[in-house]
């Protein structure tokens, strides 16, 4: 049998260095253990009395590290009141699959996820990055592949479009009508009910926003069951849960998020009527007013989630909160707008589809956070404080851009997991106005829990389960329980260094495996808690000789090994543009010594071999991302129109034009001079040309190509009028012939040498008007011919003929 402490291990026998496992993700690992035992370990604590016996510890190997998992049911995702919702009936569900914890003596660690039908799923958040656990079928169709889960490190994700437009969220003319509706709220009182709560509130701060989510068919048709839609979900909520903890909103702190209600709608919900989002084609901004249209004044946020692949790579739209002027946002109210219909703009929506491929689950995570950012009231970070990463300066640029920066980020810079002050700056502002509304008291430290938190010095559970001969149970007296008792040096739920003779262990007691930076952990025999492991040599090579260790985590350059600088090549002229995804290194504190790993500036380093940066950094000055073949694809987060738009209405722009006119007074003088004489000598030089009706004026002069009504020759072809007459032709065709003659007296015809001249003349005067070439009008032709152009006629008929072809 297997007793309450047994240990789950879980060997990845089988590591697969695929060159992709999909679109996105291009290395992982493959994780083959016995699901069955996994199963077994979860129901035995479901069933557990014994807090020892709730808890799930497993153990593996993987990415060049050892991970010891020890979790518990998450109890504070969901609150008292949960309600779940399927096909239009409530049921009452147990979370109990949903576990969170930390890596065993490894602390600031996080792990969440869930465990359905034996296999765990979920993130682990370490001093290296995060990984992610899911099932392998979510991926491969094969099934016979050796190992039934993959893990894989938040640096193998490949994922171009993270920032793109909006930062996964629609265009800005999308954000522009979003805020002309938030600002067309029907007048109804004038009251104001946040103020009026914000008096009646009581002196426990509020810091918990409560959610409700909805997911589509389409979201329940990827996912497949009801347990890993709710693990999806949990997940979500969970990843931004820690974001928002971390952060002090200039005095608030300690934000917090908790799901009140799931509603799921099944494929069969697909033939609801009453379902809104039953159909397969919705845009992304009627899809989020398909939400909006319901009311969600219960809740902080209201959130659909959904497998649709919108319109220009969107995964995520919300409205922007904002402290007064507009509606929307955190605990917005259902309200009537000018377009005569009510709607909560407390909402948002999220896919997991884009461009015809599900995302990783790290990018949704992130496009969650960044749209609830919107609805908490932070736009885009834009200027040079909130965005260190465009900064000249190498020291702000190395720490990175924020969570709200509009464009790719690296993830390991200092900066990539925070808020910047502008962010905090129009957060704070909603949060202090509106939270009074619909936030919710925080979960305090609960005894009983098994959780050592604040305030507490041992957690060993109620009195029905606590085993723990060190500890005070949670049924005892508030001065009592969760506290040592007397002469008890420590308790086991303190740390793996604490036996269960309440002592400390020895010096000689191993509490955490070997890693690639550090040595295994030996308890010092002073304290419960696992001592910081011995990190090994500094720059010793780590994460495939990418990088190197630092104080006994992976987190340091390559370039540092040799007392260089890490640098991003950036493309100039004459620069190599296949070095734009290697990695670069420079000389300290001189950039333009910048140069790959491969070139002849840094051979006597690396000896010219290359080394290039994952699929998916950033490159050339954060100004693009490499793909999969190495190539550095340019990224544009506001598109031509954005940027043509901000050029011409920033102002700005007009208050240094309006400086340098100031400045140079004498210079727009003289332009203004210059200006009026052009105009002046324009107006002189057309005017002769120009008719009028003075008698005073002489006549005007004709323009180049028009002849002149004074023309010798046309003085010569109405003295030949009385030959037209003679054979025949009436006054009014005689005019016609003159007015043919007139608009093509300067053709190519007419200015050729002397033979083809006579030949036009002829034909422009005769042949034009008529086909017909009888004795009569051929004789008119060569009396005017001879008449007109002074020359003998010898081929008139020939050039007749071949002149008929012309038309007038």
């Amino acid at each position: 049998t297997i007793n309450s402490r047994s240990l789950l291990l879980l060997f990845s026998q089988y590591k697969i260095t695929s060159f992709k496992l999909n679109k996105y993700i291009r290395h992982y690992e493959g994780l083959s253990y016995d699901t069955d035992l996994l199963h077994s370990q979860h129901q035995r604590a479901k069933r557990a009395l014994s807090l020892q016996e709730r808890e799930l510890q497993l153990e593996f190997h993987a990415h060049g590290r050892h991970f010891s998992l020890r979790m518990k049911r998450d109890t504070r995702l969901f609150s008292d009141g949960f309600k779940l919702e399927m096909s239009g009936q409530e049921l009452d569900y147990d979370t109990s699959h949903i576990y969170t914890g930390e890596i065993y003596g490894e602390q600031g660690s996080l792990t969440h996820g869930s465990v359905v039908d034996g296999k765990f799923e979920g993130f682990i958040q370490t001093h290296r990055g995060t990984f992610y656990v899911e099932p392998v079928e979510r991926y491969l169709q094969d099934k016979n592949v050796p190992f039934h889960s993959v893990i894989y490190h938040e640096d193998h994700i490949h994922y171009p479009h993270r920032y793109g437009p909006g930062g996964g969220c629609a265009d800005s003319s999308v954000f522009e009508r979003m805020k002309r509706y938030q600002a067309s709220e029907a007048i109804t009182s004038t009251d104001d009910p946040v103020l009026l709560r914000k008096r009646r509130m009581t002196q426990v701060e509020k810091n918990t926003c409560q959610l409700f989510i909805q997911t589509d068919h389409l979201f329940y048709k990827y996912y497949k069951t009801r347990e890993a839609v709710i693990a999806q979900i949990s997940s979500h909520v969970k990843a931004i849960d820690a974001i928002y903890q971390g952060t002090d909103f200039m005095g608030i702190r300690n934000i917090s998020f908790m799901v009140k209600r799931i509603r799921i709608n099944t494929t069969s919900d697909e033939r609801d009527r009453s379902n809104p989002f039953r159909f397969a084609n919705i845009g992304v901004e009627k899809f989020l007013e398909l939400n909006s249209e319901q009311n969600h004044d219960d809740y902080c946020l209201a959130y659909v989630f959904t497998d649709r692949d919108f319109d220009d790579g969107v995964l995520g739209l919300a409205w922007v909160g904002a402290p007064a002027g507009s509606s929307g946002g955190i605990c917005e109210k259902n309200k009537l707008y000018s377009d005569g219909k009510k709607k909560s703009l407390n909402t948002g929506i999220i896919t997991v589809q884009n461009y015809a491929s599900h995302v990783p689950p790290k990018v949704s995570h992130i496009t969650f956070a960044h749209e609830v950012g919107h609805n908490f009231g932070s736009p885009h970070d834009s200027g040079s404080e909130c965005t260190p990463g465009e900064s000249k300066s190498q020291d702000k640029k190395e720490r990175g851009n924020y969570i709200m920066y509009a464009r790719a980020t690296s993830g390991d810079k200092l900066n990539n997991n925070k808020f910047s002050v502008c962010s905090v700056k129009n957060i704070s502002q909603v949060l202090e106005k509106k939270r009074g509304s619909c936030f919710v008291e925080s979960g305090q430290p609960i005894c009983g829990n098994g959780l050592v938190e604040p305030g507490e010095e041992c957690d060993c559970g109620y009195s029905d389960q606590c085993k723990d001969e060190c500890c005070y149970d949670a049924n005892q007296p508030d001065n009592r329980k969760c506290k040592l008792k007397p002469n008890k040096v420590c308790s086991p739920s303190q740390g793996p260094c604490c036996t269960a003779e309440c002592s400390y262990k020895g010096r000689n007691e191993k509490c955490r495996e070997e890693s690639e930076c550090a040595h295994q952990g030996m308890c010092n025999g002073a304290s419960a808690q696992c001592p910081t492991s011995e990190p090994k040599a500094n720059f010793t090579a780590c994460h495939g000789d990418t990088q190197v260790c630092l104080n006994g985590g992976c987190s340091g350059s390559i370039c540092e090994k040799y007392g260089l600088e890490v640098c991003t090549c950036a493309s100039m002229d004459g620069k190599d543009e296949t070095e734009l995804c290697h990695v670069c290194c420079m000389e300290r504190m001189n950039p333009s010594t910048c140069s790959s790993t491969g070139s002849e500036r840094l051979a006597r380093f690396f000896n010219k071999k290359v080394t290039t940066l994952q699929a998916g950094s950033p490159c050339n000055d954060f100004k693009g991302y490499c793909d999969v073949f190495m190539k550095c694809r340019l990224v544009d987060a506001d598109g031509p129109l954005a940027r043509l738009k901000k050029a011409i209405f920033n102002p700005e722009l007009y208050e240094n034009i309006a400086e340098w006119i100031v400045a140079h007074w004498w210079a727009v003088l003289l332009m203004g001079i210059a200006l009026i004489m052009l105009m002046a000598g324009f107006i002189k030089i057309c005017s002769v040309h120009t008719p009028s009706s003075n008698p005073k004026l002489p006549p005007p002069k004709p323009l180049p190509g028009n002849v002149s009504p004074h023309s010798p020759v046309l003085r010569r072809l109405k003295q030949s009028q009385w030959g037209f007459l003679q054979y025949g032709y009436t006054r009014s065709r005689v005019k016609r012939c003159i007015q043919v003659f007139i608009s093509s007296a300067f053709t190519s015809h007419f200015r050729v040498n002397a033979a083809n001249s006579i030949s036009a003349c002829a034909a422009r005067l005769c042949c034009l008007w008529t086909d017909d070439y009888s004795s009569s009008r051929f004789h008119a032709c060569r009396f005017v011919t001879r008449c007109v152009c002074k020359t003998p006629v010898r081929n008139v008929k020939v050039s007749l003929q071949f002149f008929a072809k012309i038309k007038p």
